[in-house]
């Protein structure tokens, strides 16, 4: 087993793809909150859909600082 064997997986993960398919989805839940009318099963899917996939998002953007010296780039 490798030293250090969670670097060379994170190394082989295909980031563009990634991010093209977290920003469709984002899309998508923004399009469907977008064209909500007050119905019950809308309530629904904002309560068991988009409120929790925000929530998930909103805790990856609190534990993922960027800090512009971490790129080289001082303030």
């Amino acid at each position: 087993m490798d030293k250090y064997e969670n670097i060379e997986t994170v190394k082989r993960l295909d980031f563009d793809h990634l991010d093209m398919l977290v920003s469709e989805r984002i899309e998508a839940l923004k399009l469907l909150a977008q064209g909500m009318t007050e119905r019950q099963v809308n309530d629904d899917i904002c309560r068991d859909l988009i409120l929790p996939c925000v929530y998930t998002l909103t805790q990856f953007l609190e534990s993922v600082e960027i800090e512009e010296k971490h790129f080289g780039v001082e303030k």
